[in-house]
């Protein structure tokens, strides 16, 4: 991507008078992403309060921690994972993901999700809180790329065959597409974003502050951690397990796991009507997760993305050129 490429998206009468040009050219490498955070209020909320901080920015990024992170008991080798390689939480929100923070959270990105996914995110993210780490990278200087873009090649592509046993994803176990426990910024300006998203004014000013001061979170982490896992019965998340232990059931989750057992196709709307209706106890309900998380088509074939992923290559690229 070209400098002048997001000093156009960056101009004046693009972005809202109260951006300042230089901050957006700072956050991102994608004129897409310029233009439209740019006019985007969550990010703007954001910028008013750390848009004098850009270090700060730079050198901070998410890690959210989902539903069935909990579930599957992965918290403690998700932190275990970030500070071995030099993130430190400097604070720790817990939040209860609804319909509308998983749609504006996901906002450029569910235009090419098939509505089934959509339908699996709202119930999977809603079926307890997430814990979001905020994370310092302990590693990181001017002359490097931000930490929201080390950690999202850290935690590697969504694609298995591609994944290397560094990887967050692989040491963690990706499940599938949706159990795979985390969700991480891909950018700065993402970062900037997403905690307005999560956070009111109050909140963020007490984030503000524990990013400026360094604080150390990792108690707190590890009190809603224990918090959470309390509440939370763990759960093997798998497939075939979870099959078996449904189709033992007696009423209509039992028989739909047995037309399963059959042979007989499931539709994934079945699976999410029994998850609406009511689970006979959370490890029912983490069956039917599991289940509908395998099942259900990702992607709508044809829809292309609103920007392509900003990727480390980019922000490399403009290293280089610095040095």
């Amino acid at each position: 991507m070209k400098t002048e490429d997001l000093e156009t998206a960056a101009a004046p009468g693009v972005l809202l008078h109260d951006i300042p040009a230089d901050l957006v050219r700072t956050v991102t490498r994608s004129p897409a992403k310029a233009r439209l955070y740019g006019v985007d209020n969550y990010f703007r909320e954001s910028s008013r309060l750390f848009g004098d901080d850009l270090d700060d920015v730079l050198r901070t990024t998410l890690c959210v921690l989902k539903p069935e992170a909990a579930a599957g008991r992965r918290y403690r080798p998700a932190l275990d994972a970030l500070r071995e390689n030099g993130f430190r939480p400097v604070d720790a929100v817990r939040f209860r993901h609804h319909r509308l923070t998983v749609r504006e959270t996901w906002r450029f990105q569910l235009n090419f999700a098939s509505r089934e996914r959509i339908d699996a995110m709202d119930l999977v993210l809603g079926t307890s809180d997430s814990v979001m780490l905020v994370l310092r990278d302990e590693r990181w200087t001017p002359d490097d790329v931000p930490a929201a873009v080390r950690l999202t090649a850290l935690k590697g592509p969504s694609d298995p065959a591609q994944r290397r046993p560094e990887h967050l994803r692989s040491r963690l176990g990706a499940v599938n597409g949706l159990f795979n426990f985390t969700h991480t910024s891909d950018e700065p300006i993402d970062v900037m974003r997403e905690i307005a998203i999560v956070c009111d004014e109050e909140r963020r000013r007490l984030l503000h502050a524990r990013v400026r001061g360094g604080h150390d979170a990792v108690p707190e982490a590890l009190a809603a951690f224990a918090e959470l896992e309390a509440e939370t019965p763990a759960h093997d998340l798998d497939l075939d397990n979870s099959w078996r232990r449904l189709a033992a059931t007696d009423g209509p989750i039992g028989d739909l796991a047995r037309d399963h057992a059959a042979g007989r196709e499931v539709p994934v709307g079945r699976i999410a009507a029994a998850l609406r209706a009511g689970a006979d106890g959370p490890a029912q309900h983490w069956d039917l997760l599991s289940v509908l998380t395998h099942t259900l088509r990702f992607n709508e074939p044809g829809i292309g993305r609103i920007f392509p992923n900003v990727l480390l290559e980019s922000w490399q690229r403009t290293a280089a050129v610095r040095a």
